[in-house]
C-alpha cells in the first residue's frame, strides 16, 4: 500500500470513527413504542443530546420540544403515540435533562433555541410544525422568531416566560422549588443580584442555583424578555392552555395569542399545566385540526355583548363576579373580585383586590379610581381625560391599552405598577411599554 493510499485510508477512517462518535444510536425509552434513539453532539454546549425519531416515511415533520422536569421528552410519550400514524416526529431530551448531558451551564431559551437549530438541520426537512411546552414554548418562540422559514406552524403549550418578570415569575420560580424568587424577582424589595448576573456566571449559579439545570433554565425562562421577538413570529400559531393551569395562569395565553401576529387561543378546561398528559384526549382533539388545516380549523372564540346592569356597589365582600355594562362599579373593602367582559364608564376599587379582564373602562373624568389596592388587568382599554389615578396601590397591567387626553395615569400617592406589552396614548407619553415604574406626584404617564 503507497504512502498517498494508507494517508487516504486513515483520513477516511477518522471520518467515520468522528461520524460514529457524533450519531450513536441508543434504546429508546420506555413508553415511546416504535422510536428510535441516537446520540447526537452538539456544539453550544459542548456535550450530548439524546434524539428520538419515528414515522419516518411520512412527508410532514414534526418537532417536540419538552418543558422543566425529569421525563424530558417523555413527556410527549402519549402525543408520539398517534402522531407517528401521519407525521414524521422527532423530539429531544434537552441538555440538562433526561438522558442529555447535564452541567452547570447557561440553559437559557436562546442556547436551546441554538440546540434546536442543531437537531433539526441533522433530522427534520423544511418547514415542519414546531411544538413546544412550557419552557419548551418559550425555546420554541425564540427559534420561530431567529428561523421563521424553517417554522410552517406553531403549537406553543403553556408557556412561561411572556409576561413582564415582575408580573408573575416570582410564583413560577416557586413552584419550581426555588425558595429565594421573591427575593430574586418582586421589584418592592431591594434585589442583591439581577437574574441576568447570576445566570452569566458559573460560581453564582454554583452558589445560588447549586449548578442545577431546572434551576438555571427556570430562572432563565422567568427572566427572558420576549417583547421585541413576537412580532417577528410569521407562523400560524396555536396557543393551547390549560384552563386550570395554576403555574402559568390562562392570563398569559390570552396576551400571547393577542401579541402574535397570527395566533388563536384555544383553551382545555379540564386540564392543568401538561395538558398533553392530563387531557390527552382533549389535546389531541385540539391539536389534530390545526395540524391538517392550520388556523382555519381552530373556531374562534365569540363573546355576547354586555347586558346592560346600571351601577352596583361591592362593599365588604368576597369572590364577586362582575359582567356587563355600568354607569359607575364601586368596590370597597373586597376581596378577590372579578370583573370580564364589562363595559365600565367609571370604575372605583379602595382597599380591595380585583381582576379585570376582556372589558372597557372609562368615560368619565377618570376611567379607574384606584386606592390602596392591588388591580391584575388583562386585555383591557382604560380611558378618560386621566385614563387611571392610582393611591397607594399595586397594578399588573398585561395587554392593557391607557388613553387618556390629560395623562394616562397618575399616582397622587406612590404606586408600583408592572406594564406587560403595554399600550399608552396621552400627552406625555406614546407607545409600547414593558417594564415597572413607580409613580409618584412628579411623574405622571
Amino acid at each position: 500500500m503507497g504512502p498517498n493510499l494508507t494517508r487516504r485510508a486513515a483520513a477516511a477512517l477518522a471520518v467515520f470513527l468522528g461520524c460514529a462518535r457524533a450519531l450513536a444510536a441508543v434504546p429508546a425509552p420506555e413508553g415511546f413504542a416504535g422510536m428510535q434513539a441516537q446520540r447526537l453532539e452538539e456544539p453550544v454546549f459542548g456535550g450530548q443530546v439524546v434524539v428520538y425519531e419515528a414515522g419516518r416515511g411520512h412527508a410532514r415533520s414534526v418537532l417536540l420540544v419538552h418543558g422543566i422536569g425529569p421525563g424530558g421528552a417523555r413527556d410527549w410519550r402519549q402525543t408520539v403515540g398517534w402522531l407517528q400514524q401521519s407525521f414524521h416526529v422527532v423530539a429531544l431530551d434537552l441538555p440538562g435533562f433526561g438522558t442529555s448531558s447535564k452541567a452547570n451551564a447557561l440553559y437559557s431559551p436562546g442556547n436551546y433555541a441554538a440546540v434546536l437549530k442543531h437537531v433539526a438541520d441533522r433530522f427534520v426537512g423544511r418547514p415542519f410544525i414546531l411544538v413546544g411546552h412550557s419552557m419548551g414554548a418559550v425555546v420554541s418562540l425564540r427559534y420561530a422568531a431567529a428561523y421563521g422559514q424553517d417554522v410552517a406552524q406553531l403549537v406553543l403549550l403553556d408557556a412561561p416566560g411572556i409576561l413582564h418578570r415582575y408580573a408573575v415569575a416570582s410564583d413560577y420560580l416557586a413552584q419550581l422549588g426555588l425558595g429565594f424568587a421573591r427575593r430574586l424577582l418582586v421589584p418592592l424589595e431591594r434585589m442583591r443580584f439581577e437574574p441576568e448576573a447570576i445566570l452569566a456566571s458559573a460560581a453564582l449559579r454554583e452558589s445560588w442555583l447549586g449548578g442545577d439545570p431546572a434551576a438555571i433554565a427556570g430562572l432563565a425562562v422567568a427572566s427572558e424578555d420576549l417583547s421585541g421577538e413576537l412580532g417577528a413570529v410569521r407562523a400560524e400559531t396555536l396557543v393551547l392552555w390549560g384552563g386550570r393551569d395554576q403555574l402559568v395562569p390562562l392570563r398569559t395565553g390570552k396576551v400571547l395569542a393577542a401579541r402574535l401576529p397570527h395566533a388563536r387561543l384555544q383553551v382545555i378546561e379540564q386540564a392543568g399545566h401538561t395538558p398533553m398528559l392530563e387531557a390527552p384526549a382533549a389535546f389531541r382533539a385540539a391539536l389534530a385540526p390545526f395540524l391538517e388545516r392550520g388556523l382555519k380549523g381552530v373556531s374562534p372564540v365569540r363573546r355576547l355583548p354586555p347586558l346592560r346592569q346600571g351601577s352596583a356597589l361591592c362593599r365588604s365582600e368576597r369572590d364577586r363576579v362582575y359582567e356587563g355594562d355600568y354607569d359607575v362599579l364601586a368596590i370597597e373593602g373586597c376581596t378577590q373580585v372579578t370583573i370580564r367582559n364589562a363595559r365600565v364608564r367609571e370604575l372605583r376599587v379602595s382597599d380591595s383586590s380585583v381582576t379585570i379582564e376582556d372589558s372597557h373602562v372609562g368615560g368619565s373624568t377618570t376611567g379607574l379610581y384606584v386606592s390602596n389596592s392591588a388591580v391584575i388587568a388583562t386585555s383591557v382599554r382604560f380611558e378618560g381625560e386621566i385614563a387611571i389615578t392610582a393611591l397607594a396601590s399595586r397594578l399588573d397591567l398585561a395587554d392593557v391599552e391607557l388613553v387618556g387626553s390629560r395623562a394616562a395615569l397618575t399616582a397622587p400617592v406612590r404606586s408600583h405598577v408592572v406594564f406587560s406589552f403595554g399600550r399608552v396614548h396621552s400627552p406625555n407619553v406614546r407607545g409600547d411599554l414593558h417594564a415597572f415604574f413607580t409613580f409618584g406626584p412628579d411623574n405622571p404617564l
